[in-house]
């Protein structure tokens, strides 16, 4: 099993300033037109991904060029673009099961009924609060605690898991 450790973390951060907005937007624009194939792989995701979340996002991605500046303000403001990474994280991770209990929590929530773009969402809750408990602490990603609580949360109804995790 990968183990993410602070190094991880600070490549991940890296990995994140250096897609900028206008990356995004290049990106958006290309999928808008269904010119994915001149971009490599992982951006390939990243457009079906965006392309999934239009209805969403669609003013944001289309002015993603012009919004470099703007700090999106956590618990009123979803972040279009983090979001859309922490998609692209989770499915390289069922891609690669890898941790295997992402993919055993994600097939959970598939079998009580949840569809791929839920399970996804689901996986993301367990994900963002280890990582940004990471990041705000500036210590290596608690990828134990990460495992348990997916191994922990697999059983519950797709419905419980943001309170479960808001109780944790």
């Amino acid at each position: 099993m990968t183990m993410i450790d602070q190094n991880d973390l600070l490549s991940i951060q890296g990995i994140l300033r250096s897609i900028t907005c206008e990356r995004f937007h290049d990106i958006w624009e290309l999928a808008k037109a269904g010119n994915t194939a001149e971009l490599n792989s992982e951006d390939r995701k990243l457009a079906r991904i965006m392309l999934q979340h239009r209805e969403e996002y669609h003013n944001q991605f289309e002015f993603a060029d012009v919004m470099a500046e703007h700090d999106f303000i956590p618990g009123q403001e979803t972040n279009p673009f983090l979001h859309i990474i922490l998609h692209q994280i989770i499915e390289n991770q069922l891609e690669q099961r890898d941790p295997i209990q992402v993919y055993q929590f994600y097939l959970s929530m598939r079998k009580k009924n949840s569809d791929h773009h839920e399970a996804i969402h689901l996986v993301s809750i367990i994900f963002v609060h280890f990582l940004f408990d990471s990041l705000k602490d500036q210590k290596p990603f608690d990828n134990t605690g990460h495992v348990n609580t997916l191994i922990k949360l697999k059983d519950k109804k797709p419905e419980k898991i943001m309170a479960a995790m808001e109780m944790d």
